[in-house]
């Protein structure tokens, strides 16, 4: 498998549809907050900005027109902040540029440099919030930057978050679905699962040399880890089986115990078969990767895993399994069922 953004996998699974299966209880309204009021939540950590790979981005020159379009008395679009029930703490759904934005403006600092305003009407040209008059000062602290605020009611999770988040498309790009679970699952479990994706063993077995930029790999190791666990209550899409796995998990804080098994399980395969052993027809098998890691998680090691491999690849059930709808309920629990007879 190449390191490039292509994921040579072996194309088995159908692709989702975008369905919604929960009737959610969420509440929304508009808070008028003004720059200054944005300073002070996030000097008392009363904002959360969202724990993924694309931090800021802006440069100098689109910071600052955002700052003059305030003190013009411009209008500028508003973000979408997400509650939490029982938290003090704003998620940053979308808009953490134009936030980090003004804060960087009123703190006086960008990328280690005074922020000066850069490329604007000559008024402010060159200059910082220290210097402009106390008049421009008093207008842009007042400026109003509306937010949305939304917070789920019922259900009693979290899971909500994950539809408008990825329906948003934070930032003008396209996240994936566990770039998205990264972002508003993040804490202690999330750390896990990317402390599991650094394991070199897993990285060989998946034929990589280092970790996927998409959290393609990061899923997986979710997807085994759930389905280890959850089998029993698997229920397509799988999707949305992950998110709720991901929100279960959120209220753990000590990982160790699955940290460690599955490290376990990576060496016991390189050292049984070798690199790239879940590759099936010259391509990553979702299929076949997740029924053998199911089964050394919740069964037992057994002495020639090599064997057991050759043994599924020639049974005609396990193969149909493997080949088509992998995520399809029954054909999921069917594969996980004949791999754990062969273990």
């Amino acid at each position: 498998m190449s390191d490039h953004d292509d994921w040579d996998i072996d194309a088995t699974e159908d692709p989702e549809e975008e369905t919604v299966d929960i009737d959610y209880e969420i509440t929304s309204y508009p808070a008028d907050t003004t720059l200054a009021g944005y300073l002070t939540q996030w000097d008392n950590n009363q904002l959360d900005v969202p724990d993924f790979q694309r931090s800021y981005v802006w440069d100098q020159t689109r910071a600052s027109k955002l700052i003059e379009s305030f003190l013009l008395g411009l209008p500028v679009p508003g973000v979408f902040l997400y509650k939490e029930r029982k938290s003090k703490k704003f998620l940053i759904i979308d808009g953490q540029q134009r936030i980090k934005s003004i804060v960087y403006f009123l703190k006086g600092q960008f990328n280690n440099k005074i922020f000066k305003l850069k490329r604007v009407t000559s008024r402010w040209e060159g200059k910082s919030f220290t210097q402009l008059d106390e008049e421009d000062k008093f207008a842009l602290e007042n400026s109003v930057m509306r937010a949305t605020v939304i917070q789920q009611i019922s259900p009693e999770d979290h899971t909500s978050v994950y539809h408008i988040f990825e329906r948003l498309n934070t930032g003008g790009i396209n996240l994936n679905p566990m770039e998205i679970r990264k972002c508003v699952a993040h804490g202690d479990f999330a750390d896990a699962l990317e402390r599991m994706n650094a394991n070199d063993d897993w990285q060989r077995i998946l034929g990589r040399h280092r970790p996927d930029k998409r959290m393609r790999d990061v899923e997986l190791v979710l997807r085994i880890i759930a389905l280890s666990e959850k089998i029993n209550q698997y229920n397509k899409p799988m999707k949305g089986f992950l998110n709720g796995f991901m929100e279960e998990k959120r209220k753990i804080s000590d990982f160790e115990k699955i940290v460690n098994a599955f490290s376990d399980a990576c060496h016991y395969i390189i050292d049984s078969v070798g690199e790239t052993p879940f590759h099936y027809r010259q391509r990553l098998n979702y299929g076949l990767l997740d029924a053998v890691f199911v089964s050394i998680l919740t069964k037992r090691k057994p002495e020639k895993l090599s064997d057991v491999l050759e043994a599924l690849k020639k049974d005609s059930d396990f193969v149909s399994c493997i080949t088509r709808n992998t995520s399809d309920t029954n054909i999921l629990k069917k594969r996980i069922k004949i791999a754990a007879k062969y273990f």
